[in-house]
């Protein structure tokens, strides 16, 4: 009982709760003071509190996590053990989430990054397939680019430096697609494509635009967990992470319909 308490505090006095419980005392301080506005002007103010409220908590919220998160990670299975060994003539594909630089210890990849690395590499381990590390270096930022990081990481690992390729010119998705397929020639005929759970769905469709032999997923870095207790339906900042990060795919699968 005193863990859910001391949960339910820095649940309402951290952001996103702060902001929460904000809306509420803001919300609670127009119904007190009723009479000194108008019934116009007071829906004016309280309908935009009230959604603003309820978009906050649903998006810090496992309500997010369900909404946004799980659609996009229910996608795609885990790639089977035999799907590995249909052809000898592939290629694993790493896709880079991010780079922190400027760190003590330099350039870092970011944690989304590493986790996709780290399934590539697995896979590496069990096939001996050459892979691919994409990601380049933002406009403005000196420094190596995220494949030449993903790469020397990968060395560091055990792997022969001369089956890694770099693509290090990508700045979004789409642009890790057309790079990376324009490298790779005739050499290989399928692709195993490593990234996020949450990130697979745009990164397939960018890629089966680009690339017209096989292309078999192989997700990696799932964030949805399907155990629920009820801390979970208060508000959290790793929830909240979870639904930015689904909303810009939505966001982003949304421009590749339009486009």
């Amino acid at each position: 009982m005193g863990f859910f308490i001391v949960k339910f505090l820095s649940s309402l006095l951290l952001p996103p709760g702060l902001f929460i419980l904000l809306l509420l005392i803001s919300l609670l301080f127009l119904h007190l003071k009723k009479k000194q506005y108008s019934l116009t002007l007071k829906s004016k103010i309280v309908l935009p509190l009230i959604g603003l409220l309820i978009l906050i908590y649903t998006l810090s919220s496992y309500w997010g996590e369900t909404f946004l998160v799980r659609p996009l990670e229910n996608r795609f299975s885990l790639i089977a053990e035999e799907d590995l060994f249909e052809r000898e003539d592939s290629i694993i594909v790493v896709l880079g989430g991010g780079v922190v630089r400027g760190t003590p210890q330099g350039e870092e990849l970011g944690k989304t990054t590493l986790s996709r690395l780290y399934g590539g590499w697995q896979l590496h381990q069990k096939t001996g397939f050459d892979l691919v590390v994409s990601g380049g270096v933002p406009p403005g930022v000196d420094g190596l680019s995220e494949a030449e990081i993903m790469r020397d990481v990968l060395v560091d690992w055990g792997v022969a430096d001369g089956q890694i390729i770099t693509e290090e010119q990508s700045l979004n998705t789409w642009m890790n697609a057309a790079n990376t397929t324009a490298l790779l020639g005739e050499e290989y005929k399928r692709i195993i494509l490593v990234t996020s759970a949450t990130h697979m769905t745009r990164s397939i469709y960018s890629f089966q635009e680009h690339w017209t032999a096989d292309l078999v997923a192989a997700p990696v870095d799932y964030t949805f967990d399907t155990e629920i207790n009820l801390l979970r339906f208060l508000p959290n900042r790793f929830a909240l992470d979870k639904s930015l990060r689904a909303l810009h795919e939505w966001l982003g699968l949304l421009w590749y319909y339009f486009k």
